[in-house]
């Protein structure tokens, strides 16, 4: 068959990839480079003052090693290169006040002195995490649908790193937060325990993007003005913005769920009631190398993934230090951080690059009907994969490219 799949992220390179021997394929996607959200620098985000050496990641970084067996299936495949690591956290207050994960009380103090005053702190948080887990352990996926994660989650200091958490892993402004869906939340925080160990790409992300590219035998089009997505009895006609019609027999949206409903030219009820909920997100991470604001806290020690308040007004960002997660010698190169939403921390002549990310805005109005969406699959000639059909994070987008290839192999 003839097929088209729009958008060249990580749900529709997957797809591409696990269609690629059975089908004519032609992928369309808008930006003029490969990848959604899978950045890296010096691969395929270029022009960046950055030793040709080295390789930044500023979108996707890592991935739970126990929860994402589609992602590591995939890269098994590929034959991607893994490494393991474990990852630490550190929440920083408005007021100056901060707290260490338990991955950073394993490994990030300096004395036994240092463990005890910090193990301290922590205690009353970890109590405040217990109890949340002892309920989270209890509630059933029915009891979740529906629901806000503010249901779940107070305004205890467990509460609000584990939103904050979500914050970072879902590129979405901590205001926005409360309505977080709890039916994705609860399950993926169930897991976020502190001593969770966490897997990268050697050499960057985009590595398995182009492990897919060298394999892939169809079309690819950059930069693709596509107006409209009409459906026939026979098929699908893409029209271009320049005029172009073109035929194919199935089309695939890969594009985050927003999108959907203006691409198609021809949307019907049922459609409209699945993708109006949806909002656009567009949010700008920043590649820095000034670790300067941490003095402020009185600390030396940069974790792999570091939530602040950045006010009293509920303005939260992150910052995640790059040198730790990628063994870059801090000796020989500068502290290469990538950050979100700290920009009045940080020098601006610090600042090497930035990157605007476009990813679903969770609600639990717009993930409604995500599961009708998944079970209607085929249906006009019409195929939806991404993230937001799972768990919101990379294993979903993967997850839903196999469920797609399932049903056109």
């Amino acid at each position: 068959m003839k097929i088209a799949i729009i958008g060249a992220g990580a749900a529709g390179m997957t797809t591409a990839y696990l269609l690629n021997k059975q089908h004519d394929l032609t992928i369309f996607e808008k930006q003029p480079i490969l990848g959604g959200n899978i950045r890296t620098l010096n691969k395929n985000v270029t022009g960046v003052e950055l030793d040709s050496k080295l390789v930044l990641d500023c979108g996707v970084l890592e991935f739970q090693s126990e929860h994402f067996p589609n992602f590591h299936k995939l890269m098994n495949a590929l034959n991607v290169t893994m490494e393991q690591g474990q990852t630490s956290s550190e929440l920083f207050l408005a007021d100056g006040h901060y707290y260490k994960s338990g991955a950073g009380l394993l490994h990030h103090c300096k004395n036994l002195r240092e463990f005890l005053t910090e193990a301290q702190k922590l205690f009353p948080v970890l109590k405040g995490y217990l109890r949340f887990l002892f309920v989270a352990f209890r509630t059933t996926p029915k009891e979740l649908h529906n629901q806000p994660v503010s249901a779940y989650l107070d305004g205890e200091i467990h509460a609000v790193w584990l939103k904050m958490l979500l914050m970072y892993a879902y590129s979405m402004p901590y205001q926005k937060i409360a309505d977080f869906p709890a039916e994705i939340a609860i399950p993926l925080l169930r897991h976020s325990s502190m001593f969770t160990k966490w897997d990268r790409v050697v050499g960057g992300v985009y590595t398995y993007i182009e492990k897919i590219l060298e394999q892939f035998d169809g079309e690819i089009h950059c930069n693709a003005n596509i107006q409209k997505v009409f459906r026939t009895p026979s098929g699908v006609i893409i029209t271009m913005k320049n005029g172009e019609n073109l035929p194919f027999d199935k089309v695939i949206f890969a594009v985050t769920p927003e999108q959907v409903l203006n691409l198609l030219g021809d949307t019907n009820e049922d459609e409209n009631r699945r993708f109006s909920a949806w909002q656009p997100n567009q949010i700008e991470t920043i590649i820095h190398t000034d670790v300067s604001f941490y003095k402020h806290f009185g600390v030396s020690y940069y974790s792999e993934f570091d939530v602040f308040q950045t006010d009293t007004h509920g303005h939260c960002g992150y910052n995640a230090y790059l040198n730790r997660l990628y063994a870059i010698d801090a000796a020989k190169y500068p502290h290469y951080s990538l950050a979100y939403n700290m920009e009045k921390y940080i020098h601006p002549a610090k600042i090497i690059h930035r990157q605007q990310h476009n990813t679903p805005l969770y609600s639990v109005d717009a993930v409604r009907y995500r599961h009708e969406v998944i079970a209607t699959n085929g249906e006009n000639h019409t195929y939806h994969a991404g993230a937001y059909l799972g768990e919101g994070l990379h294993e979903g987008a993967i997850s839903s490219a196999f469920a797609i290839a399932e049903l056109l192999k």
